[in-house]
């Protein structure tokens, strides 16, 4: 097991959760998710997903993680295959068949688990909360923008009210990689965190984000690895 703390450092604005809010005078549509104390935060499920769609799209650059996650596999499949014959129900068939498949294609991201498969190792990440190195406490930024709905064939024009993450602002959560299950034997897990690390560094290249409405540019962030 291992942890990885990360300064995460908004790069433009953010709409993170897509979180409605019931409409008042002066209020928004859609709002970044907030706290109890009304202020920002990134839920670890969101980075999660952004950053298994990063190790996702560059499974050539992760091959000691491949190699890792095949080792685990490897390990499962002999488990199972070692049952009895006649114990072996027709559920246990199914999953010896589904890992040998896994096993002949092992991906990156596999890390982060696979559904219906105990023994595999996880990803977790925290929360993101505000970080003590912000200097202003203005967090938010209010943005209207337009959407344009066809309605029986009329196109109309209607403003939707943003609250979101203005840039600069910084945070602090942890990656954590666990795995209780298995011992890696042939594979150095600094090799693993490594390929991570730099997996990470890749939302600075302004080509992956985090949250809603990328397409608009919102949701680039810079993350620094803290020691």
């Amino acid at each position: 097991m291992f942890d990885i703390k990360i300064k995460l450092k908004t790069k433009s604005n953010c709409l993170v959760g897509n979180q409605t809010e019931s409409f008042s005078i002066g209020g928004v549509d859609q709002s970044t998710v907030i706290n109890g104390d009304g202020k920002p935060m990134i839920y670890g499920s969101s980075f999660k997903g952004a950053f298994r769609n990063i190790v996702r799209e560059n499974d050539k650059e992760m091959p000691k993680t491949k190699e890792y996650i095949k080792e685990i596999l490897q390990d499962l499949s002999n488990k199972y295959s070692q049952i009895n014959q006649i114990d072996k129900t027709e559920k246990i068939e199914k999953l010896i068949k589904k890992i040998e498949n896994y096993t002949k294609n092992p991906k990156a991201e596999y890390i982060f688990g696979i559904e219906g498969l105990n023994g595999m190792p996880r990803i977790f990440c925290t929360d993101f909360t505000l970080s003590k190195d912000n200097r202003n406490k203005d967090y938010f930024l209010i943005e209207t923008k337009t959407s344009l709905e066809n309605k029986d064939g009329e196109i109309l024009s209607r403003p939707r009210t943003y609250k979101v993450i203005k840039p600069e602002v910084i945070f602090e959560g942890n990656v954590r990689f666990q795995n209780d299950y298995y011992s890696p034997k042939k594979v150095d897990l600094k090799n693993v965190e490594s390929e991570l690390k730099n997996m990470l560094s890749k939302f600075n290249g302004g080509f992956y984000g985090i949250g809603n409405s990328k397409s608009r540019g919102y949701g680039l962030i810079e993350i620094s690895i803290l020691d």
